[in-house]
């Protein structure tokens, strides 16, 4: 079957750091000529970047309404409008969206050949599995990440895994958060777990070049198929492939004039919110390193 006859569901977890991967995910699949669905809540929805006019045809955006949520304000859909410790509360709300998502199913023309998912989407793959829909996880976490995380096994179990192949050990917040289950009834960890056991393959937002070892070892732990689909940086209106964008060339360009561990990249995700004072305090460091 050629790819433009193909129709492919996305369903990121409500955080930009993931829905922004999901939708770049989303451009480049329109790009080779499948339809694409990009499913969220119509907040979340409202706020993503515009879909370049040349994948119109290709792409949709289709709204789920989001139920009421005891411990979460309203109008908040994404983790970016909450406070750290309602997060269990936006995945409450998240699960809810299942039953919204059938009928968006039911409604479908043509029914997806493949649904992509997020770590979060155990529910999800419950209704694509009613319907005989292949489902894909799409991690946009790092490939060291996952393998820390350990096996489908390890994360039901809620064992730590030592991970001596890894770069460093996550925070002791985020393990706590992967292995106890929240108001939700399930934790994170469970979550991971059903999604990547349940679905076909695992997308993984990493290249061979920057994770080999780790994507060899997330095959030995997943036991199935794990595709590294690139860092997915943004496709502009003015370029449907970000690697002939001028504004990309000319970056790189520039990055090959300079010397070796003579450039400063400094990020902070999606949706870190920086003091003013932290602002200036970085604005001075930066100066004083004498980098690039």
């Amino acid at each position: 079957m050629e790819a433009k006859n193909h129709h492919i569901m996305m369903f990121p977890w409500l955080a930009f750091g993931h829905m922004i991967p999901f939708f770049e995910l989303s451009k480049r699949l329109a790009a080779k000529g499948m339809f694409v669905s990009y499913v969220s809540t119509p907040r979340n929805l409202q706020r993503l970047p515009p879909i370049p006019s040349s994948l119109a045809a290709k792409m949709e955006l289709l709204e789920l309404p989001m139920q009421p949520v005891e411990g979460l304000p309203e109008n908040c859909e994404a983790t970016m409008d909450i406070q750290k410790a309602q997060t269990p509360f936006l995945k409450k709300a998240h699960d809810m969206l299942a039953e919204p998502f059938e009928h968006l199913l039911q409604k479908a023309v043509p029914m997806p050949d493949l649904i992509i998912v997020d770590f979060a989407a155990y529910r999800i793959l419950e209704v694509a599995a009613k319907y005989g829909v292949s489902t894909a996880f799409f991690s946009v976490y790092t490939a060291s990440t996952l393998d820390y995380l350990g096996s489908p096994a390890e994360l039901k179990d809620g064992k730590q895994r030592p991970g001596p192949e890894c770069h460093a050990k996550p925070p002791d917040r985020m393990m706590r958060n992967t292995h106890v289950p929240d108001v939700s009834g399930v934790s994170s960890g469970q979550r991971l777990a059903k999604v990547v056991e349940e679905s076909s393959f695992v997308l993984v937002r990493s290249c061979e070049v920057f994770e080999g070892k780790y994507l060899n070892l997330i095959r030995e732990l997943y036991q199935k198929p794990v595709l590294p689909i690139g860092l997915l940086p943004p496709m502009t209106e003015e370029s449907e492939q970000a690697s002939t964008d001028s504004s990309w060339a000319s970056t790189c360009k520039w990055l090959d004039g300079k010397e070796p561990k003579s450039v400063l990249f400094v990020g902070f995700g999606s949706e870190y919110k920086m003091a003013l004072e932290e602002i200036h305090e970085l604005a001075y460091s930066i100066e004083l390193s004498r980098l690039n």
